[in-house]
């Protein structure tokens, strides 16, 4: 199993488990776990993709909150998602600020 699969499945492990388990760190361990995505996992010609859908998925996820006993659950999910997600853009970010001074 290559290793960006590994991380992109501990990265939603995380995102759920967060969720529901109480823990004063899971932010740190989500941002590491963004920031290793953004890095490895995106390739150059994916990278407006997943910026959109890191601009969508902050717009969205807080919007579930109102669906009867899964709401609250489901928006921290996503909510944790966009965490990752937004993490893994701002190393998007940087690698093409990396690219544009290194060409």
């Amino acid at each position: 199993m290559d290793t960006i699969k590994i991380i992109r499945l501990a990265a939603l492990a995380v995102a759920v488990i967060a969720a529901f388990v109480p823990f004063e760190y899971w932010a740190l361990i989500m941002i590491v776990l963004g920031l290793a995505i953004g890095i490895m996992g995106v390739p150059e010609e994916r990278r407006m993709i997943f910026m959109i859908t890191a601009v969508t998925l902050g717009a969205v996820a807080g919007s579930l909150g109102e669906i009867p006993v899964a709401g609250e659950h489901l928006t921290a999910i996503l909510t944790n998602v966009s965490t990752i997600i937004n993490a893994g853009a701002l190393a998007v970010i940087l690698m093409i600020i990396k690219d544009g001074v290194t060409e």
